[in-house]
């Protein structure tokens, strides 16, 4: 130890010397003498940080090759090691404060807790970019791209910045980092205050994933914050989500363990996409089918079968009737023979997923008409294909009512009424 100071003390007075010597007078040589060591050894540090970066990011690369592993690779490729770079310079500095401040030996210990807490910096830098690349390759694997990785990059980003914190005071201060530990601990309740959205935001997360509620690329409809779309990220705070018209919107992560939203998840992973709808038929156009119609429906395909099993059935029940004495015939009407007509239609499009229900049904008559509902499952689930199959559907339905005698119930319009004199004043 004292050879070192020796030394420091010999190179200190030359670089003294030489400054008197270039005629700088003895008052402004020591501080001119700290501003020609200060410059030249930050020249230095430069130098030796630019060699340093490109000689760790040149060994790595080599190795990577040679390792052939994904996550090396994309360690070179974002040059997460050049912040490992700028250790060695810092070091080189920390090394040489005694020769340089030998003159102002008062300055040398804030200077090297100084450079500590930029060495930390640089530490904590280095591990939030690997954080910030193990994101990225996590968010590769198959298995693990629709959980919320980016949750729990963030907690361990908080963990790092936290465990920085803690040892730049103790740089700072001069303690150790375990009783430092022991403070926090003892500060435990002001902590969770503080991160008491962090904390909430976590276990949002942890039960998001744990009971698979929420996936990235998952479709939910969040109508209480106006969401309609794609999941784009999520995260400790926030989960972020593309609207169908492109806009993003920020809803709370908590939110989606609290409140109610829709995961359509459950539909794009079925055999079909759900169309449910009812038309109202007007309750006075419905009416018994004559011979004459019967006739006319027999040469339509989708009904030919149907007509004739149902005839030779109507027929013998009404033949039961007329030998007993009692009952009430049985006849067609056009209303039924139109669900048939519907059902049969749904069998034979070949959009439609036969595997799954398909049901024409009649709901409750109202003061509106009867409701003829069209139940099935559309085999195209992408939104705009599926919203032009159930149009052409529907298309269908509308153009071949009136084939039936069947008219669909409207609301009259003003002018009807007042044609009528039904409005109201």
């Amino acid at each position: 130890m004292d050879e070192t100071i020796s030394f420091q003390g010999k190179f200190a007075h030359w670089v003294y010397e030489q400054v008197i010597r270039m005629g700088v007078s003895e008052e402004s040589a020591l501080l001119v003498k700290l501003g020609l060591l200060i410059s030249t050894l930050i020249l230095i540090a430069v130098i030796i940080d630019w060699i340093s970066r490109k000689a760790i990011l040149i060994l790595v690369k080599k190795y990577a090759k040679r390792a052939n592993h994904p996550f090396l690779d994309i360690l070179v490729e974002k040059k997460t090691f050049k912040f490992l770079g700028h250790i060695i310079p810092l070091v080189f500095i920390n090394f040489l404060l005694g020769t340089v401040l030998y003159d102002f030996k008062e300055y040398i210990l804030p200077m090297e807790r100084f450079m500590g807490i930029l060495m930390i910096i640089a530490v904590h830098q280095f591990l939030k970019s690997v954080l910030q690349v193990l994101k990225v390759v996590l968010l590769e694997v198959e298995a693990l791209k629709d959980k919320p990785i980016a949750s729990f990059i963030q907690v361990g980003g908080i963990i790092i910045s936290l465990l920085g914190l803690l040892f730049g005071i103790s740089v700072i201060s001069g303690k150790s980092i375990l009783s430092l530990v022991t403070a926090v601990g003892a500060m435990s309740a002001v902590l969770i205050l503080v991160f008491k959205d962090v904390l909430s935001g976590l276990a949002a997360s942890i039960r998001i994933s744990t009971n698979d509620m929420l996936r990235v690329g998952d479709w939910v409809e969040f109508s209480k914050y106006g969401a309609d779309g794609h999941v784009l990220d999520i995260n400790l705070s926030t989960v972020k989500i593309q609207n169908f018209d492109h806009t993003i919107t920020t809803i709370p992560t908590t939110a989606f363990t609290t409140d109610s939203f829709k995961n359509w998840r459950g539909m794009e992973d079925s055999e079909g996409r759900r169309i449910k709808r009812a038309v109202s038929i007007k309750l006075s156009s419905v009416h018994f089918c004559d011979d004459k119609m019967l006739e006319k429906f027999r040469s339509n395909p989708l009904l030919k079968e149907y007509i004739h099993k149902k005839v030779i059935e109507i027929n013998q029940y009404n033949s039961n009737i007329e030998k007993n004495g009692n009952g009430i015939r049985r006849q067609l009407t056009n209303l039924g023979l139109f669900r048939v007509y519907l059902k049969n239609y749904l069998e034979i499009n070949g959009n439609i997923n036969k595997d799954l229900s398909v049901v024409v049904r009649q709901l409750s008559p109202s003061d509106k008409g009867v409701p003829i509902e069209i139940y099935c499952f559309c085999a195209e689930k992408s939104w705009v294909t599926y919203e032009e199959i159930q149009s052409d559907i529907f298309d269908h339905l509308f153009a071949s009512v009136s084939a039936f005698g069947l008219e669909i119930f409207e609301s009259p319009s003003e002018h009807v009424l007042e044609l009528h004199g039904l409005k109201e004043d």
